[in-house]
């Protein structure tokens, strides 16, 4: 292009060939692709707050967010994708290759670490291996970046991680020769990467055909490059890059599902323990700003509660368990929130005055129409009438 030359847009659109769509075999694995991405986020979403009850839990929450970052890169990326609004359709996979190939690293790992049955000696182990290595990466990092004052700290904490797998049981039933190897922290893990792949269910032969694919574009390798034309590596629609990108997609695809499925199977237990946890301190939440009457009431009986300056309170006890909280404002004597509490059931909230109250869901504002929607789920809430502020929170929601 000259100095004097245009820009000519029409041209660029041209050779990009945006008139010719890409067949229905691929757009079918971008859909999928994107249904499977969605759904780890609510997979992961929904297991978010647990407590992990073990090391293996903390780590496959871990792994799982960083799988799901990649996947959402990966939809990024994809020619005709849902996840980005893009002036042309850029086909390049040998930038995928390098999401796709990090995908897989870490489905072995969330496999290798949180999955894999195995001794808790020979866990520990693992684990310390994977903290050397760590450790040993960042003092190289600082090395190369002219800072080696910072690594004082992380020499000291490798001299102790050596000691600790040192003394570990299963590190000592190996050779010794291995012993030597692993202490010198180059290896993350205990068995080849590809070993690890095959017992996580990737065929060894296909791991070695994605693996030799997929990482000659990491490094940049002759292979990513030397027939670029034509067929692949101008960012154009070939059948070479559709093919190859479904590849990239179909792979990020199963390690997504496998690790999803895996991850429900951990966590399901515990996510119904604090749902279940949840329940019952919003029952405390809901009842702890209003004391329940002790037992002297007769049934049909009201009393008067202080209240404030604008807020008259009165409770009746309706039946032996039940009673039911009125709210008054005072200045018109209108019922502005209603409640109940039970002993058994704890409290309810059967109505409120939308314009009286300050009402903030999750701690967020909300519309009349969200308002509404709460009729169909779910929620803890607390009336501050001192301050007129109601909080609702909504339980998370079990499927069916």
């Amino acid at each position: 292009m000259t100095a004097d030359s245009t820009y000519d847009h029409d041209a660029l659109l041209d050779d990009a060939h945006l008139e010719k769509p890409p067949s229905d075999h691929y757009l079918t694995r971008v859909k999928a692709f994107d249904n499977i991405v969605r759904d780890c986020i609510r997979v992961s979403h929904g297991f978010s707050g647990i407590r992990s009850p073990t090391s293996r839990h903390y780590y496959a929450s871990v792994l799982f967010t960083a799988l799901i970052t990649r996947g959402v890169s990966l939809a990024q990326l994809m020619p005709h994708t849902p996840w980005a609004k893009k002036l042309i359709e850029h086909w390049d996979y040998s930038s995928m290759a390098g999401i796709a190939r990090t995908m897989m690293e870490l489905r072995i790992a969330f496999y290798y670490l949180c999955v894999e049955p195995c001794s808790h000696e020979e866990w520990q182990c693992r684990w310390n291996l994977f903290n050397l290595h760590d450790c040993l990466s960042r003092i190289r990092l600082d090395i190369e970046a002219d800072r080696p004052e910072k690594s004082t700290d992380l020499e000291s904490q490798a001299d102790e991680l050596r000691n600790r797998i040192r003394s570990n049981a299963y590190f000592q039933s190996l050779e010794a020769k291995t012993q030597k190897v692993l202490l010198k922290g180059r290896l993350a893990y205990l068995s080849s990467l590809e070993n690890i792949a095959v017992r996580a269910g990737i065929e060894r032969k296909t791991f070695r055909l994605l693996y030799c694919l997929l990482s000659s574009h990491v490094h940049g390798l002759p292979m990513s490059y030397y027939r670029i034309g034509e067929e692949e590596g101008r960012g154009l629609p070939t059948p070479v890059e559709e093919h190859r990108t479904g590849l990239c997609l179909s792979l990020g695809m199963s390690v997504l599902a496998h690790t999803r499925d895996e991850m429900q199977d951990m966590f399901a237990a515990f996510k119904q323990d604090a749902e279940e946890k949840l329940q019952k301190e919003a029952v405390l939440e809901t009842s702890s700003d209003l004391p329940i009457p002790d037992n002297g009431m007769a049934v049909g009986e009201t009393v008067a509660l202080p209240g404030s300056e604008e807020i008259l309170i009165e409770i009746t006890r309706v039946s032996e368990d039940v009673f039911e909280s009125i709210y008054r404002y005072r200045a018109t004597n209108d019922v502005v929130l209603r409640r109940t509490h039970s002993k058994k059931d704890g409290s309810a909230l059967t109505q409120f005055d939308v314009a009286f109250w300050n009402v903030l869901v999750d701690n967020k504002p909300v519309t009349v129409a969200q308002l509404l929607e709460l009729g169909a789920v779910r929620f803890a809430f607390k009336a501050d009438h001192l301050s007129r502020m109601l909080k609702l929170k909504v339980w998370p929601q079990t499927e069916s």
